[in-house]
């Protein structure tokens, strides 16, 4: 049973509990004689009934106690109190490498130190046996640079020569970084414990341990079976390690290096031959659960890390017409050519246009005419801005990358500091969590499974192809998909569209690489799903443009380029591997689109970062800002998206919430058939939505709303994404969406809408290329300016 703070072990007055585990309860004491704070382990099994043990931990503490070495934790003093073994040591302040982030330079370092220790301690005939990333602690500098790594737990170290006091056969240690002589029986020495700090640095560089499994059986049989992993599969901008990594997990020990040393002297040699140095790696797992790193005062209990455990597209042609010139989207605007689509002229004398067919965001004389998204710093191709475009192409990778989970099995080890699981994060709605529209590629999420279809020349819709599908495909790399996302580069003559989802609490990400927005420091595209390293349990994606986002763990973490500060950042620079925004915790959904990011908390509030050139951060202004800001004025939000479009060749944003059910809409603001718009610079509440609402989706100033078990769009319906069967001009109010069953998510993109009802994919709205999904393929020829579908038709997803 725990003791309570104030208590005394062993003369020690108990400060407060860190953790509880199988093996016992570590506390933080004081030391009466020395009058400072220490930690203490107290073991729960074994105790005076079983000789065998008491002998064992004698001898454990004993051997650990005498080790004296900068990277070895100090033991102070042992005993056994009413039964129970006890020790004390070194209380440090900091991170175990379970719950932290490194680069590959700083990761390459912590190698080397607890090399260092554990060839001081192999000449001493000490074997540590369960080297992993929640057995080392590293401190810091003031400044932040890396001080100190030190390695825990040599409490289940023994001497190489002493008895065996453990039953035969038994296998100490997590099984994810065990040996595989040790699997096999064969006593535990110094190269086996190179093994484990080889699998400890493959974990923290790739994010996932070399071999995995269901069962402990299972991954024990991959560890003597299965090849040694290259790490290049995972990290292609580390591949000159691989060779290093997978001598050191030689499945014959005598194959391996002669000491850790010599290890890590490779591995640091190697490291010298790649760019990723200084770039940000993956979180170890388990994830970072954000506790504290001591206790605020007698009597509270945390638990401390560091202890424990749409212009042109191939295969289209050109958009139908719109709202003016739109090199975004289809719908609105007459927008360039997509081969496949035909030749499609926008239609002059069309109420609130100009005489060409385009709708200009401004009246002339207007003072925001000349202004309005005028080229900024940071946007490609202007100062400061992103550089000239790379090629699509690129080394265009084929890897196909299985989702994996890492399984950490803790076969008999003990943990030192024993950590409670975080707190659960509460999703909330979100329509863009299983259905995506962008430039002609659609996706669907239906029983767990992820189906694309569209427009596939980057590759996105991940069957390792570029032909166009004008049927679902299902992507069978990725399984127990939870969300969705698309979006692009599209304001050139050769537009990239970008996929990611998140499957299996993992972000994976494919299509155009274009300024690494695909992550792992890569620009190449992929026609296949590529894991990102660098993060923890994903809940939500998005990506668009060139920057993509995701929750881990709650937090936000960016890459790609960062040209207007949706990233996060206050730099117009590429962000190479996953980066956290600071500023902004327990997130649950989020959008980023055309440089503004918004993302919704678990405490159900709004914070929007990025471009504001129409006021869409909802803050009263217009001024970027690099920094999550909280929109005023909206409580109990539910859901958010981000939208954008181009009218008189003029870009604008707009942004639209749930709100205590209610949807509020700002950012560009168009009035009925007005051809005029204005800055809506805070949340406005849109009338006429009947009961509750649940979702929103925007996109190139078309909204749907689920509300009522239905969905109702209002907006821009040129292209009959509104679903009305009427494909007017504007629909000023929230219009019910007929032929439908029970609605949960609908999303609106670049003239093509979609809603999940009865647990089915239905879609409607613009058709070129065959976009709706059903198999069919409209006549575009010079006639048929833009093949649309009306009422919502059932998508072709495969049973």
């Amino acid at each position: 049973m725990p003791v309570a703070p104030g208590s005394q072990i062993a003369g020690y007055r108990v400060v407060a509990q860190l953790g509880s585990g199988a093996m016992g309860d570590v506390y933080i004491v004081e030391n009466p004689h020395l009058m400072r704070r220490e930690a203490m382990k107290v073991i729960s099994v074994g105790g005076s009934s079983n000789p065998d043990f008491q002998q064992r931990f004698t001898n454990e503490a004993r051997t650990a106690a005498a080790l004296d070495h900068p990277s070895i934790i100090t033991v102070y003093a042992y005993g056994v109190e009413d039964s129970a073994p006890w020790f004390t040591m070194s209380y440090l302040d900091g991170p175990d490498l379970a719950s932290e982030r490194l680069s590959a330079a700083d990761v390459v370092t912590v190698v080397g130190q607890v090399a260092d220790a554990l060839d001081y301690a192999h000449a001493r005939q000490v074997v540590h046996r369960d080297i992993k990333p929640a057995n080392i602690v590293i401190t810091r500098e003031d400044s932040g640079a890396l001080r100190r790594a030190v390695v825990l737990d040599f409490g289940i170290a023994r001497l190489s020569d002493s008895p065996q006091l453990t039953a035969a056969n038994s296998v100490v240690g997590t099984m994810a970084y065990t040996a595989p002589e040790i699997i096999s029986g064969h006593p535990a020495d110094a190269r086996s414990d190179q093994y484990s700090l080889a699998c400890t640095t493959y974990t923290l560089l790739a994010g996932t341990s070399p071999y995995h499994g269901d069962t402990s059986a299972s991954i024990m049989m991959a560890h003597l079976q299965q090849p040694v992993p290259s790490i290049a599969h995972v990290r292609p901008d580390l591949a000159p390690l691989a060779p290093v990594l997978q001598r050191a997990m030689d499945k014959n020990p005598a194959n391996r290096y002669p000491d850790c040393r010599s290890f890590a002297a490779d591995l640091q040699r190697a490291l010298a031959h790649t760019q990723a140095g200084t770039s940000t790696t993956i979180a170890p797992v388990p994830p970072p659960t954000g506790h504290t790193s001591h206790p605020s005062a007698p009597g509270s209990q945390p638990s401390v890390p560091g202890y424990g455990s749409q212009p042109s597209m191939p295969g289209y042609g050109s958009q139908p017409p719109g709202y003016g010139s739109q090199p975004a989207a289809a719908g609105y605007g007459a927008q360039p050519s997509m081969p496949g689509y035909g030749s499609q002229p926008s239609t002059p004398g069309q109420p609130g246009t100009m005489p060409d067919g385009t709708m200009p965001l401004y009246p002339p004389g207007h003072p925001a005419a000349a202004q309005a998204w005028a080229p900024m710093p940071g946007m490609p191709g202007q100062p400061g801005g992103a550089p000239p475009k790379k090629s699509k192409k690129g080394l265009f990778i084929t890897l196909a990358v299985a989702a994996v989970a890492l399984i950490a099995v803790a076969a008999t080890s003990p943990l030192w500091w024993p950590k409670s699981d975080p707190p659960p994060v509460v999703a909330t709605a979100s329509a863009q969590a299983t259905l995506a529209s962008y430039l002609g590629t659609l996706c669907s999420i239906e029983d767990a499974s992820l189906y694309c279809w569209g427009a596939n020349g980057d590759g996105q819709l991940g069957d390792g192809s570029e032909s166009n599908r004008v049927t679902p495909a299902k992507i069978g790399t990725l399984s127990d998909v939870t969300a969705i996302a698309l979006g692009g580069y599209n304001e050139s003559d050769e537009p990239e569209v970008t996929a990611c989802a998140v499957a299996e609490n993992d972000a994976y990400c494919w299509g155009s690489g274009l300024f690494g927005v695909l992550g792992n420091n890569a620009s190449s595209s992929s026609s296949v799903p590529l894991k990102v390293n660098g993060l923890g349990k994903v809940t939500a994606i998005s990506t668009d443009k060139y920057t993509t986002c995701a929750v881990s763990d709650g937090d936000v973490w960016c890459w790609g380029w960062n040209s207007r500060g949706e990233g996060g950042a206050d730099s117009a620079s590429e962000i190479e591997m996953p980066t956290k925004v600071d500023g902004i915790a327990d997130v649950t959904s989020l959008q980023v689109r055309s440089g503004t990011t918004c993302a919704v908390t678990k405490q159900q509030e709004l914070f929007c970062w990025g471009d504001n050139g129409n006021g869409q951060l909802g803050d009263g202004t217009t001024d970027r800002k690099p920094t999550p800001t909280k929109v005023g004025g909206l409580d109990k939000v539910t859901s958010v998206s981000v939208g954008s479009g181009t009218a008189d060749k003029v870009r604008f944003s707009q942004v639209c919430a749930v709100a205590d059910g209610d949807v509020y809409c700002w950012g560009a603001q168009f009035e009925g058939d007005s051809s005029t718009a204005t800055d809506q610079r805070s949340p406005k509440k849109v009338d006429g939505l009947p009961g509750s609402a649940r979702t929103v989706s925007t996109d190139i100033n078309t909204m749907c709303a689920t509300a009522d078990d239905s969905v109702y769009c209002w907006g821009n319906d040129r292209l009959a994404q509104a679903g009305n069967n009427a494909a007017a001009d504007v629909i000023s109010t929230p219009t019910q969406v007929k032929g439908l069953g029970k609605v949960t998510a609908a999303i609106t993109g670049t003239s093509t809408s979609c809603a999940m009802s009865d647990d089915q994919t239905y879609c409607w709205g613009f058709n070129g290329g065959g976009r709706i999904g059903d198999g069919s393929t409209p006549n575009e020829g010079p006639n048929d300016e833009s093949p649309k579908v009306a009422t919502p038709v059932r998508v072709a997803i495969p049973d």
